[in-house]
């Protein structure tokens, strides 16, 4: 794959020689004259911008970066080429150009609310390339570190460097192309296209909701949704209302019902190998009026959701503090398994309580 990107880089850089020399009187022409480069400067724009997107294609033929699953790396695949014959072979020093990438994010070229220089902790870069006599061209990688791209921080955004060539031992830079920016897309890489599967695994997932009983008109008890004792705060029932804002998922206390103490909804169900993000507001809540935190909670092989106070800090399940909108829970099965997903609260303030029109489960097959 890397050679492969190689030749894809030299056969645009030297049509582009060709039309750029059609386009000079002879005279003009500069004979002799050889000059170091980065390809991935114009790789994708064509000349327009420096700027390398990462990943650059949608499959493994168009990919700008390998995996190196052992380490946790993902290596951006980055170079120095020569606009002439390697009669006697160079090096090049590689540094890094934090003040170009700041100019932009301070001039609003870049959105400084998407954008965001990759932090120096989170990758690696040679001190150098050395390219041997008589060949044109050398690889290098910028080197990121994967569990840094995952947290949640960094969800949505566009981590970026610009890498640039320095010092060459022999020859000269070419200077408009010595330097690239490269752009992580984040979620491009790390999350990839959401299917959402929710009909598929998911009962009573909401858009309406139903109920298997009620205690009169508004209060009720989900279908196919488990409740523990507090949670049924409604006369013997809870988890479920009908009123103006339709039939929603809800607890709620407070106004005339009691306060839940470690209350619970959620559902068991059975998911194959991969990777997925559960949301229990569909988007987002119909109605969020929580006072004490409260948390979206999933519990890989486990039949239920853990007690309240066992939630922050545990290290077997994933959660979310519910809020507006809310953020997805991801997770991963690394085998078939069975999952337990849902909410846990602990109202201890009179009157707070949360709505939800459905709740929503996607499948990543793309991700890191």
């Amino acid at each position: 794959m890397r050679k492969l990107i190689i030749y894809t880089l030299l056969a645009i850089i030297t049509t582009a020689t060709i039309i750029s020399s059609c386009e000079k009187a002879a005279s003009e022409k500069d004979y002799g004259f050889s000059k170091i480069f980065m390809p991935q400067a114009i790789f994708k724009s064509g000349g327009t911008s420096i700027n390398y997107p990462v990943p650059s294609g949608t499959d493994s033929s168009t990919y700008n970066y390998e995996i190196d699953a052992k380490e946790k790396k993902l290596n951006v695949i980055l170079g120095a080429t020569l606009s002439g014959v390697n009669n006697e072979g160079f090096s090049v020093d590689i540094k890094v150009d934090n003040d170009t990438i700041q100019q932009l994010l301070t001039t609003n070229v870049l959105d400084p609310a998407l954008y965001k220089i990759l932090p120096a902790s989170m990758y690696s870069l040679p001190a150098s390339l050395e390219v041997a006599k008589g060949a044109l061209s050398g690889t290098f990688n910028l080197s990121v570190d994967i569990p840094q791209l995952k947290l949640d921080q960094y969800i949505g955004k566009f981590l970026v460097l610009a890498v640039k060539l320095a010092n060459p031992s022999k020859y000269e830079l070419n200077g408009a192309l010595s330097t690239t920016i490269v752009v992580i897309d984040v979620n491009a890489l790390v999350i990839g296209p959401a299917v959402n599967i929710t009909n598929t695994y998911i009962l009573n997932p909401g858009g309406p909701f139903i109920a298997s009983a009620m205690n009169g008109s508004r209060w009720g008890t989900l279908k196919d949704w488990k409740a523990n004792a507090t949670a049924l705060s409604h006369g013997g029932v809870g988890g479920f209302s009908s009123d103006g804002d339709g039939a929603t998922m809800d607890l709620e206390s407070g106004w005339g019902s009691p306060l839940i103490a470690n209350g619970k909804i959620y559902q068991t169900i059975n998911l194959p190998a991969g990777t997925y993000a559960f949301d229990p507001s569909g988007g987002a809540w119909k109605w969020q009026g929580t006072k004490d935190a409260a948390y979206v909670v999933v519990a890989p092989a486990l039949d239920t959701l853990p007690d309240y106070n066992m939630i922050v800090g545990s290290a077997t399940v994933m959660y979310k503090q519910i809020a507006q909108p809310q953020p997805l829970v991801y997770f991963e099965l690394g085998a078939p398994g069975k999952v337990t997903l849902g909410i846990v609260v602990n109202y201890v303030q009179d009157q707070q309580g949360i709505k939800s029109t459905k709740v929503a489960l996607y499948n990543y097959p793309k991700h890191l």
